[in-house]
């Protein structure tokens, strides 16, 4: 059904539930600073979770119908972690949201008037469509450009995968344009993948852990840019794989 939302992947229009306004594009922040006598610095503000606030209608034929739609969308509503949430009015994107509250009244036998309040402690918006970008690495070293979409700050994954042995070398993966590098030392055999997952913080070599010689930074995508990735030591036989989901403010 238009005008409604889909909550874990459950859409909640086939309950006759329809979203007459809401706060979606509500975003705010915390700014930082120190006050001296004389002068003050700032800080970079803090993000706020993300208040999302809905009215909403349900329907139904008769009492017992409405209230069995009401049944089911508390039933999907209620869970102990954050699932994604997209409005029908903004399929592009989805938001990491977890269940405030569901009040309101009956208005009549077939009608009960509410209100859907959520919280998403990750205030950014996510793209529903995933960006997996493949590139040959040519040299040593060698810069890629990915062009990125967007407002927010992006976590990509970066997987390279060896065209060759590489023995006790150190793997460099820099974001040139948000100035972050991260170095990784080790061997991989051919054919061998490092995965440089920057939501979790964590390299794995061949799907396992391993972060024992990792330093620097794990580099994030600047939104709405061309973000110049240079990679170090990993000879001209190589390949990179980047996936991410642009993000909005």
């Amino acid at each position: 059904m238009a005008y409604s939302l889909t909550f874990n992947s459950i859409d909640l229009g086939d309950y006759d539930l329809i979203v007459t306004s809401s706060g979606i594009n509500s975003f705010h922040q915390v700014g930082e600073y120190a006050q001296l006598q004389t002068k003050g610095y700032s800080f970079k503000p803090k993000r706020s979770p993300r208040l999302i606030a809905l009215d909403c209608q349900v329907t139904g034929t008769s009492r017992s119908n409405l209230d069995d739609n009401l049944d089911n969308i508390r039933l999907a509503l209620v869970e102990s972690q954050v699932k994604q949430l997209i409005l029908d009015t903004i399929t592009g994107r989805y938001f990491n949201a977890i269940l405030e509250s569901f009040d309101g009244d009956y208005k009549s036998a077939g009608l009960f008037d509410g209100k859907l309040s959520f919280v998403c402690p990750d205030p950014l918006g996510h793209s529903t469509t995933e960006t997996d970008s493949d590139f040959n690495i040519d040299s040593d070293p060698d810069t890629i450009i990915e062009t990125t979409e967007g407002t927010g700050d992006i976590s990509p994954v970066f997987t390279l995968k060896a065209g060759e042995d590489l023995t006790d070398v150190t793997i460099k993966v820099e974001n040139l344009t948000s100035e972050e590098e991260l170095q990784w030392t080790g061997s991989l055999a051919n054919t061998e993948e490092l995965e440089i997952n920057v939501p979790l913080w964590i390299a794995y070599k061949e799907g396992t852990a391993s972060m024992s010689s990792v330093t620097g930074q794990f580099p994030h995508l600047i939104a709405n840019a061309a973000n110049s990735i240079k990679v170090t030591a990993f000879s001209n036989t190589g390949t990179l794989n980047i996936k991410y989901r642009n993000t909005y403010l």
